[in-house]
Protein backbone atom coordinates (compact mmCIF):
# COMPACT_ATOMS: atom_id res chain seq x y z
CA UNK A 1 0.00 0.00 0.00
CA UNK A 2 2.86 2.36 0.84
CA UNK A 3 4.45 1.75 -2.62
CA UNK A 4 1.15 2.52 -4.30
CA UNK A 5 0.86 5.79 -2.36
CA UNK A 6 4.43 6.81 -3.31
CA UNK A 7 3.80 5.88 -6.95
CA UNK A 8 0.57 7.88 -6.94
CA UNK A 9 2.38 10.88 -5.43
CA UNK A 10 5.13 10.68 -8.08
CA UNK A 11 2.52 10.50 -10.84
CA UNK A 12 0.69 13.50 -9.38
CA UNK A 13 3.92 15.53 -9.32
CA UNK A 14 4.65 14.56 -12.94
CA UNK A 15 1.12 15.57 -13.97
CA UNK A 16 1.48 18.93 -12.21
CA UNK A 17 4.82 19.53 -13.96
CA UNK A 18 3.34 18.64 -17.35
CA UNK A 19 0.36 20.93 -16.82
CA UNK A 20 2.64 23.74 -15.59
CA UNK A 21 4.84 23.39 -18.65
CA UNK A 22 1.80 23.85 -20.90
CA UNK A 23 0.14 26.51 -18.75
CA UNK A 24 0.49 30.24 -19.03
CA UNK A 25 -0.01 30.39 -22.76
CA UNK A 26 3.28 28.79 -23.76
CA UNK A 27 2.86 28.20 -27.47
CA UNK A 28 3.40 24.59 -28.43
CA UNK A 29 4.78 24.12 -31.93
CA UNK A 30 3.86 26.18 -34.95
CA UNK A 31 0.99 28.62 -34.78
CA UNK A 32 -1.52 29.06 -37.57
CA UNK A 33 -1.17 32.56 -39.06
CA UNK A 34 -3.47 33.95 -41.72
CA UNK A 35 -4.25 37.42 -43.09
CA UNK A 36 -7.59 38.98 -42.16
CA UNK A 37 -8.76 42.20 -43.76
CA UNK A 38 -6.18 44.61 -45.07
CA UNK A 39 -3.64 44.96 -42.26
CA UNK A 40 -4.41 42.38 -39.59
CA UNK A 41 -3.55 38.74 -39.05
CA UNK A 42 -5.23 36.04 -37.02
CA UNK A 43 -2.85 33.87 -35.02
CA UNK A 44 -4.41 30.66 -33.77
CA UNK A 45 -2.72 29.19 -30.72
CA UNK A 46 -4.11 25.98 -29.21
CA UNK A 47 -7.42 26.51 -30.97
CA UNK A 48 -7.77 30.10 -29.75
CA UNK A 49 -7.70 32.85 -32.40
CA UNK A 50 -5.94 36.15 -31.64
CA UNK A 51 -6.37 39.10 -34.03
CA UNK A 52 -3.29 41.32 -34.29
CA UNK A 53 -3.41 44.71 -36.01
CA UNK A 54 -0.10 45.19 -37.87
CA UNK A 55 -0.91 48.61 -39.34
CA UNK A 56 2.04 50.29 -37.58
CA UNK A 57 4.50 47.48 -38.34
CA UNK A 58 4.03 46.83 -42.06
CA UNK A 59 4.36 48.80 -45.28
CA UNK A 60 1.91 46.75 -47.40
CA UNK A 61 -1.50 48.20 -48.14
CA UNK A 62 -3.05 44.72 -47.91
CA UNK A 63 -1.44 41.62 -46.42
CA UNK A 64 -1.33 38.72 -48.86
CA UNK A 65 0.84 36.32 -46.84
CA UNK A 66 2.03 35.99 -43.26
CA UNK A 67 4.02 33.22 -41.69
CA UNK A 68 5.53 32.52 -38.32
CA UNK A 69 9.31 32.53 -38.19
CA UNK A 70 9.68 32.15 -34.40
CA UNK A 71 7.55 31.97 -31.29
CA UNK A 72 8.96 31.83 -27.77
CA UNK A 73 8.07 32.74 -24.23
CA UNK A 74 10.10 34.52 -21.57
CA UNK A 75 9.32 36.66 -18.53
CA UNK A 76 5.56 36.22 -18.87
CA UNK A 77 5.50 37.43 -22.48
CA UNK A 78 5.07 35.67 -25.80
CA UNK A 79 7.45 36.79 -28.54
CA UNK A 80 6.34 36.32 -32.11
CA UNK A 81 8.39 36.98 -35.24
CA UNK A 82 6.43 37.06 -38.50
CA UNK A 83 7.32 37.38 -42.17
CA UNK A 84 4.56 39.53 -43.70
CA UNK A 85 4.18 40.47 -47.39
CA UNK A 86 1.47 42.22 -49.32
CA UNK A 87 0.44 44.57 -52.07
CA UNK A 88 2.14 47.95 -52.49
CA UNK A 89 -1.13 49.42 -53.81
CA UNK A 90 -4.81 48.66 -53.39
CA UNK A 91 -6.36 48.12 -55.81
CA UNK A 92 -3.46 46.92 -57.95
CA UNK A 93 -3.17 48.56 -61.37
CA UNK A 94 -0.79 49.05 -64.30
CA UNK A 95 0.87 52.18 -62.91
CA UNK A 96 3.90 52.66 -60.64
CA UNK A 97 4.01 49.86 -58.05
CA UNK A 98 0.58 48.69 -59.18
CA UNK A 99 1.84 45.11 -59.07
CA UNK A 100 4.46 45.83 -56.40
CA UNK A 101 5.15 44.02 -53.14
CA UNK A 102 6.10 45.26 -49.66
CA UNK A 103 7.60 42.81 -47.13
CA UNK A 104 8.50 43.19 -43.46
CA UNK A 105 9.85 41.01 -40.70
CA UNK A 106 7.80 41.90 -37.61
CA UNK A 107 8.78 41.26 -33.97
CA UNK A 108 5.97 41.41 -31.41
CA UNK A 109 6.06 41.26 -27.62
CA UNK A 110 2.64 40.05 -26.45
CA UNK A 111 1.24 39.91 -22.93
CA UNK A 112 -0.89 37.04 -21.56
CA UNK A 113 -4.01 38.47 -23.24
CA UNK A 114 -2.12 38.75 -26.57
CA UNK A 115 -2.02 42.55 -26.46
CA UNK A 116 1.00 44.08 -28.18
CA UNK A 117 3.42 45.46 -25.56
CA UNK A 118 6.34 46.04 -27.91
CA UNK A 119 6.94 45.89 -31.66
CA UNK A 120 9.70 46.29 -34.21
CA UNK A 121 9.84 45.76 -37.93
CA UNK A 122 12.35 45.70 -40.71
CA UNK A 123 11.31 46.24 -44.32
CA UNK A 124 13.22 43.91 -46.62
CA UNK A 125 11.42 44.31 -49.97
CA UNK A 126 9.67 47.37 -51.34
CA UNK A 127 8.46 48.76 -54.62
CA UNK A 128 7.99 52.28 -53.19
CA UNK A 129 11.39 52.49 -51.50
CA UNK A 130 14.48 51.14 -53.16
CA UNK A 131 14.90 48.41 -50.52
CA UNK A 132 15.73 44.80 -51.30
CA UNK A 133 16.97 41.66 -49.61
CA UNK A 134 20.68 41.28 -50.28
CA UNK A 135 20.67 37.49 -50.36
CA UNK A 136 18.18 35.23 -48.59
CA UNK A 137 16.91 35.00 -45.04
CA UNK A 138 18.81 32.40 -43.10
CA UNK A 139 17.25 30.56 -40.18
CA UNK A 140 19.83 28.48 -38.37
CA UNK A 141 18.47 26.78 -35.28
CA UNK A 142 16.84 29.53 -33.23
CA UNK A 143 18.56 32.41 -35.02
CA UNK A 144 17.53 34.57 -37.96
CA UNK A 145 19.92 36.58 -40.10
CA UNK A 146 19.44 38.63 -43.24
CA UNK A 147 20.83 41.74 -44.90
CA UNK A 148 18.92 44.54 -46.60
CA UNK A 149 20.23 47.03 -49.14
CA UNK A 150 18.57 50.43 -48.86
CA UNK A 151 19.51 52.45 -51.95
CA UNK A 152 17.66 55.59 -50.78
CA UNK A 153 19.77 55.82 -47.60
CA UNK A 154 22.86 54.24 -49.24
CA UNK A 155 22.91 51.79 -46.36
CA UNK A 156 23.24 48.09 -45.76
CA UNK A 157 21.41 46.78 -42.71
CA UNK A 158 22.27 43.43 -41.20
CA UNK A 159 19.34 42.17 -39.15
CA UNK A 160 19.57 39.37 -36.60
CA UNK A 161 17.22 37.78 -34.12
CA UNK A 162 17.96 35.24 -31.39
CA UNK A 163 14.90 33.32 -30.16
CA UNK A 164 16.87 32.31 -27.05
CA UNK A 165 17.03 36.02 -26.12
CA UNK A 166 13.65 37.16 -27.48
CA UNK A 167 13.33 40.36 -25.41
CA UNK A 168 16.28 41.84 -27.34
CA UNK A 169 14.07 41.97 -30.44
CA UNK A 170 15.51 42.57 -33.88
CA UNK A 171 19.12 43.72 -33.79
CA UNK A 172 20.10 46.00 -36.67
CA UNK A 173 23.65 46.92 -37.64
CA UNK A 174 23.83 49.59 -40.36
CA UNK A 175 26.85 50.31 -42.57
CA UNK A 176 27.25 52.42 -45.72
CA UNK A 177 26.80 50.67 -49.05
CA UNK A 178 30.11 50.26 -50.87
CA UNK A 179 30.72 52.95 -53.48
CA UNK A 180 30.70 51.72 -57.07
CA UNK A 181 32.30 53.40 -60.07
CA UNK A 182 30.18 53.59 -63.19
Amino acid sequence: MKRLTVLFAVLCVLCVLCVAAGAGGVPQGPLKVRPKGRRTVVVTERGRPHTLDLTEQIDAMRIESAKQLFVSRAGGFTYLVLDVCGLSKVPPDDRQCGAGVECNVVWLKLDGAWRVRGAQNQRYESCWSPVTLEDEMKVEGRRLKFAVEDFRDDARREVTYDADNPDAGLTVKQTPLPKTDH
